[in-house]
């Protein structure tokens, strides 16, 4: 797409007009906020996350397909995939949001915690991309975008060395993709945020959340809709250059 294009693509529609999106966990703080996103940006969303009220809820309030789905299975997400393709026609996108964070001590976290932990955060975005990407190289075009962390790239302020390795693992599968299926005209990157309002911070102590706002250069958590808008970037027709790519959507923290 030439500048021209991608200019007049943002002009006169909206930037994933008709695009279809795959959305995992989509009922998280963030991935409430992607969902939205999505929609105001003019993409058929396919909602997914492993409570069947939850995604109803949403798939109701925004007007879109959701079912819920453990994306760890790669036979329930095969499922799924092929569901949303019949629905909705071939995937373009993937926003692989699901995930668990669950700080602990290192020599706290016993195998389940662990095998959870790297079964949220890791192997859903493998089984996720293993699972629509084959299609989006067939078909010359489409892009990932999953979730890493600061925690990935850095280790994790707050004791939690089995989620930060577990992100590691997204930014490394993130790149290797690329490698792989860019070639064929597929995008893989990463968005990676830092400390951002949701939740699990809501849960924290306020002299926890001051601690975690003052390590970014505005003084502030982000919001996860700022998190969203760079998703919705790595979709779309202005990021066609950009493969392979970590997104710190962190507000400088960490710099």
């Amino acid at each position: 797409m030439t500048e021209a294009d991608a200019l007049a693509a943002v002009g006169t529609r909206p930037l994933l007009d008709g695009h279809v999106v795959i959305l995992t966990g989509a009922t998280g703080g963030i991935g409430r906020s992607i969902a939205r996103m999505l929609v105001a940006a003019g993409a058929k969303v396919a909602l997914t996350d492993r409570g069947d009220d939850e995604v109803a809820e949403l798939a109701r309030e925004l007007g879109v397909f959701g079912a819920a789905c453990d994306v760890a299975s790669r036979d329930a997400f095969a499922r799924f995939h092929a569901r949303v393709e019949s629905l909705l026609g071939p995937v373009d996108g993937v926003v692989n949001c699901a995930g668990l964070w669950a700080p602990a001590p290192y020599d706290e976290v016993g195998d389940r915690a662990y095998a959870e932990t790297l079964d949220a955060n890791l192997k859903t975005a493998f089984v996720a991309c293993t699972v629509v990407l084959p299609g989006m190289v067939a078909r010359g075009s489409g892009s990932v975008v999953n979730f890493a962390s600061t925690a990935g790239e850095f280790g994790s302020v707050r004791p939690a060395a089995h989620y930060a390795a577990a992100k590691g693992g997204v930014i490394a599968l993130t790149k290797s993709l690329a490698r792989e299926v860019s070639p064929a005209g597929v995008r893989v990157n990463a968005v990676s945020p830092g400390p951002v309002d949701t939740p699990a911070l809501l849960a924290a102590t306020a002299e926890e959340r001051a601690i975690a706002a003052a390590r970014t250069l505005f003084d502030r958590l982000g919001q996860p809709h700022e998190v969203a808008g760079a998703c919705v970037f790595l979709l779309s027709p202005l990021s066609t250059f950009v493969t392979g790519a970590v997104l710190r959507v962190n507000g400088g923290s960490l710099l």
